[in-house]
């Protein structure tokens, strides 16, 4: 590995030790107080990681807005897992919490199509129980997702 390579993997180990121990996505400043490295460091190495789609930015930023399955707005798409609440950006990436954290959990959302509420439990295991009928459906294949990851 280069150089650049093993930083970036440490940042992505940082970002992963901060959503696991501190129950947050961390911002560049974190990332670079919990390295003791500069900002521009950590903000180089987003940049690279947003080139080969590791993590979805705030528009207009190097800033995290996803760092999937997690997120770091309120959703639609309520995660409890680990002993925290937790938010994705879809319900693909909320089915994904509670295993990314080695835990079982719930998803609580809301039907697309006719906004009745779902709870979806979710073993640690990644396996899913719902009430009969509730369905999953994503609209775009997954290979065309960063076509248009916001849309997505």
């Amino acid at each position: 590995m280069t150089e650049r390579a093993d930083f970036d993997r440490e940042v992505r180990v940082a970002i992963a030790r901060s959503i696991r121990e501190r129950g947050a996505i961390p911002t560049m400043h974190d990332v670079a107080r919990a390295l003791g490295r500069e900002a521009p460091d950590v903000d180089a190495s987003f940049a690279r990681m947003i080139e080969g789609h590791v993590f979805i930015p705030r528009e207009g930023s190097h800033e995290i807005h996803a760092y999937d399955p997690f997120c770091t707005d309120p959703t639609a798409f309520r995660v409890s897992a680990g002993g925290r609440d937790w938010s994705a950006i879809c319900g693909w990436d909320a089915l994904g919490v509670p295993p990314a954290l080695g835990a079982s959990g719930t998803i609580d959302a809301r039907c697309g199509d006719c906004d009745e509420p779902l709870h979806i439990v979710v073993g640690r295991d990644g396996s899913a129980t719902a009430e009969s009928g509730t369905l999953l459906q994503i609209g775009v294949p997954a290979r065309e997702f960063w076509t248009n990851i916001r849309f997505t």
